[in-house]
């Protein structure tokens, strides 16, 4: 694992930890949803005190930067929460605004991050991306199981590998905004779904990993407009109490 963490001057020891966690989930290392090392490694990386980053810790929760979870570990937040959430969640429940609307949003976002991804991906983000591809592979062969985790994951790192820390993070509150709907949608995925799933994934990997960035936006968007094909014959079986 790839050490992101700069050792911390004694100076305003508290103070410079959290500039630094801030400026890690800023230019995008730390992504929305990564679990952070635990407390005894970071202490060691960072080279501070528990007290210290403890203090940090707790700056960093209470200003909606990190979750911290109780037996869990620390997370990064989605940075776009503490802007959008209250506004959007108002929206949709008030009917101004339908799930279609909100993947609409995302199919601009994601058609984007591909494109731009084909062009400015290194090796790291290919690296990510085959890892989750691998992931929802062996889930769906040996146990004919869908990761939504690794599915998200997938698209985050795309959108991660487009060269602006703002899309994952905003994809991300995206995903938590239709969180429930994935959770049912997930549970009715059929086996001849999910491989169609992975091979239209792959086809988007291909794309970007041979630096085809219209290919790449082309074969994202043949695979979000035959999930949202999906989604909406979902939709009409779940019904409108559930959506």
């Amino acid at each position: 694992m790839k050490n992101v963490y700069r050792p911390i001057r004694q100076h305003k020891v508290t103070e410079q930890i959290v500039v630094q966690i801030k400026s890690l989930i800023g230019d995008g290392t730390l992504q929305p949803g990564e679990k952070l090392p635990s407390e005894r490694m970071l202490c060691g990386l960072l080279g501070v005190g528990r007290s210290s980053l403890r203090e940090a810790v707790n700056i960093l929760d209470a200003l909606g930067f990190l979750d911290v979870k109780d037996r869990k570990g620390i997370f990064v937040r989605s940075v776009s929460s503490p802007l959008l959430y209250d506004p959007l969640v108002q929206i949709l429940r008030e009917g101004k605004a339908g799930l279609g609307d909100l993947y609409g949003v995302r199919k601009d976002i994601e058609l984007g991050s591909a494109y731009l991804a084909a062009k400015l991906r290194n090796k790291r983000d290919l690296a990510r991306l085959k890892e989750f591809l691998g992931r929802m592979e062996t889930g769906v062969q040996e146990s004919s199981e869908w990761s939504m985790r690794d599915d998200m994951d997938y698209h985050l790192a795309i959108a991660q590998a487009s060269g602006n820390p703002l899309r994952p993070h905003i994809l991300k509150h995206i995903f938590n905004l239709a969180g429930e709907f994935f959770r049912i949608s997930a549970e009715k995925i059929t086996a001849i779904w999910l491989s169609t799933v992975i091979e239209q994934h792959w086809k988007v990997f291909q794309a970007i990993e041979c630096g085809d960035p219209e290919g790449a936006r082309a074969r994202m968007d043949d695979h979000l407009t035959w999930g949202e094909e999906k989604w909406r014959a979902l939709s009409a079986e779940i019904g409108p109490s559930r959506r």
